[in-house]
């Protein structure tokens, strides 16, 4: 019987501990970097950003463009496609002093997604998901009117806005994003 238990106990712990090695670990990035480097929309369709709507960003502060859109399942193959919310600044100083309080209106579990209480309010049904009722993870069905971006990154002179079930997932996304367009954070550095 003693065999039997440890042979168990054997098999459980070497399926335990090779189980894990599907799951990819990605560094995450910070959510503020400060760069000199100035990105337009045509470096964003360069990694498969296809873009679906230009907004107007009169009452953004601060703002040159903004812009929503999608890149299909060549980031995350666990998605067809994931929306994203792009905002460009003339640079980096202007995203960070003008772009923060907006954006951090607009992203995270709390994130205000209606007319009330958004601090810019330009197509609000674009950072919403219908999300079902009891369920933990909030899939689509109930109606139930939940923010879409549970995160963002400030990088150079843009903000990126990613989705997510949380806001780890949603930094994982813009994380993904931002190795795609910057090889270079993938570098170690010394």
């Amino acid at each position: 019987m003693k065999k039997i238990i440890l042979t168990f106990i054997s098999i459980a712990v070497v399926f335990g501990c090779s189980s894990g090695s599907g799951n990819e670990e990605i560094t995450l990035v910070d959510q503020v970097t400060d760069s000199e480097q100035i990105f337009t929309i045509e470096d964003f369709k360069q990694i498969g950003f296809k873009q679906s709507k230009k907004y107007k960003v009169e009452d953004l502060p601060g703002a040159t463009a903004a812009y929503y859109g999608f890149i299909k399942n060549k980031l995350d193959p666990k998605d067809d496609k994931i929306d994203f919310e792009i905002r460009f600044y003339a640079n980096h100083a202007d995203a960070v002093q003008m772009g923060t309080e907006p954006v951090a209106n607009a992203t995270g579990l709390d994130a205000c997604v209606d007319k009330y209480c958004a601090l810019w309010k330009e197509d609000l049904k674009q950072r919403v998901m219908l999300a079902e009722l009891g369920v933990a993870s909030f899939h689509a069905g109930s109606g139930k009117v939940i923010p879409k971006y549970y995160n963002y990154v400030i990088y150079g002179n843009m903000i990126l806005m990613c989705p997510g079930w949380t806001e780890e997932d949603a930094m994982e996304r813009c994380s993904k994003t931002m190795y795609a367009l910057v090889p270079s954070l993938l570098l170690p550095t010394e």
